[in-house]
């Protein structure tokens, strides 16, 4: 039984499990589960009801206010008669929406009504919000995208009536692994012509993910979600709307670059979300492990994305890579450019050769920089050896936690620059598997040596000077020489 003081824990737990593929996510339930049996069993019913909506809008409606899934408010429409509705189930919900299959009584046919929840209903941005989805959605008449057939207001209350949809989310389809290649290419063409409808009248999703794209039985793919989408009349966007200052709406694993630092964003910003997505659907895995606090700094200090597993399929595997540039201009500019790129692949002879493996030629400043970072990081922790009395009481322990991470980061330094010799090849699946390790590792030394070097000023200053510099060069070559150096290193030739 869930106590009302369980709340704040079951949302948070949710919030982070919904931001993560499967297998992740059941892993932390899994590691949750020994602890909160009860929290987590009610995060799984809360997670299948997520699934199965598509996701509809970003955060739980229970994160505002739990007491409606304590109290019988939030089933209250369930058999009620709303205008020429007849609602018979709540099929879903969301951040800011409640989904209920309802009955048409004017045309006899059964429609997915969405409606705000109770608590949200005099909010006017909450309107807004819903008000605008319906006219971005409606904008559009495209097989692949949900059809909306009106936006109602009853009562004070608004509810739009749009297309049901009858399957599964790509989310549940990933539970199982990878989309089935002689599937994958259908689904890939589907979604793409979606986002091409869409960006021909300057509406950009923004937040398109498996949760959003549903799956009928006849393998008939719909788009869906246009609670965050925004009209566009050009590239260079602003980005205004409903959120609140300096907040981004999206979900963190499928946000572009620019997206996830709050600048304007276009329908370049769409394209990275389909990379990231195919890239999943082909591969069964997360192309940057997931939405994550580590994976989404690793995307930050790496321009290029490590994407360590090829895609099998013809020529697929170039189109995903391009889709995830973190320059969006270096991306298709639209859904039409990529429906385009995607069609030319029909024409690709089956056995069309695989991209060759990255060369190392050239790539002496690389291998320069990941000594020198490794004797940088040597010099360091022996420096710290040497003054440790002058940090009593904790010298010692800060020797030995700056010992540790030293040898971490500076062996996988060393274990990459050695390969990149005798192995070229295989260095690019390397570095994906490691880089996360020694960003942690350089990230917590460095903010070690500034906290030792602030300490020591005054009666240390040269030792403080050293260790200081140490860090701001460190810090520096984990944010600008490392992209730098491997995006003109390790390209693909």
């Amino acid at each position: 039984m869930i106590e009302r003081s369980d709340w704040p824990r079951v949302t948070a737990l949710f919030d982070e499990a919904a931001a993560l593929d499967s297998a992740a996510r059941e892993r932390l339930l899994a590691r949750e589960e020994t602890v909160s049996p009860a929290i987590v069993a009610e995060v799984r019913a809360m997670l299948r009801s997520h699934d199965t909506a598509g996701d509809f809008l970003d955060a739980p409606v229970w994160a505002a206010d739990p007491e409606l899934l304590l109290e019988p408010s939030v089933d209250a429409l369930i058999g009620r008669r709303i205008g020429p509705y007849r609602v018979r189930e709540q099929i879903g919900r969301g951040g800011m929406g409640v989904v209920y299959a309802a009955e048409d009584e004017r045309l006899g046919r059964t429609v997915a009504l969405k409606a705000l929840p109770p608590s949200y209903r005099g909010d006017s941005h909450a309107r807004e919000r819903l008000s605008r989805e319906a006219r971005a959605a409606a904008a559009l008449s495209h097989p692949s995208i949900a059809t909306v057939y009106a936006l109602e207001e009853f009562d004070g209350n608004l509810f739009i009536a749009s297309e049901l949809v009858h399957g599964h989310n790509l989310r549940t389809t990933l539970a199982s692994g990878a989309v089935p290649r002689e599937r994958l290419f259908g689904t890939l063409i589907q979604i793409a012509e979606a986002l091409e409808a869409a960006h021909q009248h300057g509406i950009v999703h923004r937040d398109l993910k498996p949760e959003n794209v549903l799956c009928t039985a006849e393998g008939r793919i719909k788009v869906v979600d246009f609670g965050i989408a925004r009209h566009v009349t050009s590239v260079s966007a602003t980005q205004t709307g409903l959120t609140a200052d300096g907040m981004q709406p999206g979900t963190l694993g499928y946000m572009a670059p620019e997206q996830l630092r709050g600048r304007p964003v276009d329908a370049r910003a769409d394209v990275f979300a389909f990379g990231v997505m195919s890239y999943e659907l082909a591969t069964g895995v997360h192309p940057f492990g997931g939405g994550d606090p580590a994976a989404l700094l690793e995307r930050f200090v790496s321009d290029d994305p490590p994407l360590w597993k090829r895609i099998e399929l013809p020529g697929l595997d170039a189109v995903i890579r391009k889709c995830l540039q973190g320059e969006p201009s270096a991306r298709y500019a639209s859904g039409t450019e990529l429906v385009g790129a995607l069609q030319r692949l029909q024409s690709v002879p089956a056995a069309a050769p695989v991209a060759p493996s990255p060369s190392m030629e050239g790539a002496w400043w690389w291998k320069f920089h990941q000594v020198a970072v490794a004797a940088l990081t040597i010099i360091a922790v022996a420096t710290i050896w040497q003054r440790k009395d002058w940090l009593a009481p904790y010298g010692s322990a800060a020797f030995i936690i700056s010992l540790v991470f030293g040898t971490i980061t500076t062996t996988l330094r060393l274990h990459m620059w050695f390969v990149s010799q005798v192995h070229p090849a295989s260095l690019l699946a390397l570095r994906t598997r490691v880089l996360r390790a020694v960003v942690i590792c350089e990230s917590i030394l460095v903010a070690g040596l500034l906290a030792m070097g602030i300490h020591l000023t005054g009666p240390h200053d040269g030792t403080a000077a050293e260790l200081v510099i140490i860090a701001l060069l460190l810090l520096l070559s984990l944010l600008v020489i490392e992209p730098a150096t491997t995006r003109a290193s390790l390209k693909d030739t």
